[in-house]
């Protein structure tokens, strides 16, 4: 399992330009330091997406949640908060340009997760862009040996978190809430209806 050793390690590997196979509270997934632009070309690379493909950027840090939430429309913020941390991936704006670099060609908004804790990922302090750690079209790994092993030979350094839960995290767009939008589940996760009762306990509807 990771210890305190291992996290400064990775975090050292992840400021030079590395790419990390890392836990989650859900998969495991690849990603790299947001501010490092080395390490997103090396996940684009490892990965085989399209630069003009988005990623999804990950915040471990509960101070990097709150700025991040603070800096939102307050809409999006509110619903986003109802949700977050968790096994959700939102769909926010991101007005000032921060995640610009997992943006793909769809500038103006990020997909944003905070995975759950408690664990020593938060100690990392970067954000990370991040994808699930599975080729195209295979299952997201709940487990290190399931991942595949070209992108594990592919990625610069790798924590074992033990057996994960193996189910994708859900995906909600807010990108309309403030334009009094509903929000949108474009994918179930584990527990959709974990996600309607939390918008809907913040006065948010879901289609």
């Amino acid at each position: 399992m990771i210890d305190d050793a291992q996290v400064a390690a990775a975090r050292e590997v992840l400021r030079d330009g590395g790419v990390a196979v890392i836990p989650t509270d859900t998969v495991y997934g690849l990603a790299a330091a947001l501010d490092v632009p080395a390490g997103v070309e090396g996940l684009y690379r490892i990965k085989g997406r399209l630069r003009s493909q988005p990623f999804q950027v990950l915040l471990f840090d509960p101070a990097q949640l709150a700025q991040t939430l603070a800096d939102m429309p307050p809409g999006a913020a509110f619903a986003a908060s109802a949700l977050l941390p968790g096994p959700v991936m939102c769909i926010v704006p991101d007005p000032h340009g921060r995640f610009a670099a997992a943006a793909g060609d769809r500038p103006g908004s990020v997909g944003l997760r905070a995975p759950r804790g408690p664990h020593l990922l938060a100690d990392l302090g970067l954000p990370l862009v991040a994808t699930s750690a599975n080729v195209p079209g295979e299952a997201p790994p709940a487990s290190l040996e399931r991942v595949d092993a070209a992108l594990r030979a592919g990625a610069d350094v790798v924590l074992d978190g033990g057996e994960l839960p193996g189910t994708s995290s859900a995906g909600v767009d807010l990108l309309g809430i403030d334009d009094g939008d509903p929000a949108t589940l474009v994918r179930p996760g584990p527990d959709p209806d974990a996600v309607r009762a939390a918008l809907s306990g913040s006065g948010v509807d879901l289609l």
